[in-house]
């Protein structure tokens, strides 16, 4: 709700406030009428002020507190599945019959140093049987062709990772046995590949 104050001046009021608000010694001036020009100035500045205050905008800047953090990463996938190794032939005279496969990729991500990856199996291999494994790597040193027929603990199969990015390396297995080794029934195995220091 708005309230309007209307103030009236005689005539002979508006010349004395005249004279009173002019840039000159009010030497002269009755006392009231230096009262009215105080009076006057202090609403003027008032009323300034809070016309400056009200046409100041909202605030135009605001501070908000960031907890940043980089963690370890070792992150380590694989795509496709091996197919089954069946060995079925052989070649004359060969003392070894072997299968392989290569339908596996690995992918990693760390930000470490000093990794590496390793293997392992979940059971031995039957007797006169070979599992052996392969990983390539661009950016650090492949151990070439592992046995990890009997490998329960891990053993190195990629060393020398340090803070990188590996893609779609692959991974080679390959089954072996002895030519006098007789029929197996089929059997599975899991291979566990991990990304360690």
């Amino acid at each position: 709700m708005h309230m309007k104050t209307t103030i009236k001046f005689s005539n002979s009021s508006k010349n004395f406030l005249q004279r009173a608000t002019r840039k000159r010694s009010f030497v002269g001036l009755p006392t009231s009428l230096l009262n009215v020009k105080v009076l006057t100035t202090m609403a003027l500045l008032v009323l300034i002020s809070a016309g400056t205050v009200c046409a100041q905008p909202g605030n135009s800047s605001v501070t908000q507190t960031l907890t940043l953090e980089v963690r370890p990463i070792t992150r380590l996938s694989v795509t496709g599945n091996p197919n089954s190794l069946i060995i079925s032939d052989a070649v004359p005279g060969s003392s070894l019959l072997s299968v392989s496969d290569e339908n596996t990729k690995y992918s990693l991500t760390t930000n470490l140093d000093n990794m590496k990856i390793v293997a392992s199996i979940n059971d031995r291999m039957p007797a006169g049987t070979k599992l052996m494994l392969k990983l390539s790597s661009s950016k650090a040193t492949s151990t070439g062709l592992v046995d990890v027929s009997n490998a329960l603990s891990p053993v190195d199969v990629v060393t020398g990772l340090n803070r990188t990015i590996e893609t779609n390396q692959s991974i080679s297995y390959t089954f072996a046995a002895n030519s006098d080794v007789s029929e197996i029934p089929t059997q599975t195995r899991d291979v566990t590949l991990t990304l360690t220091n």
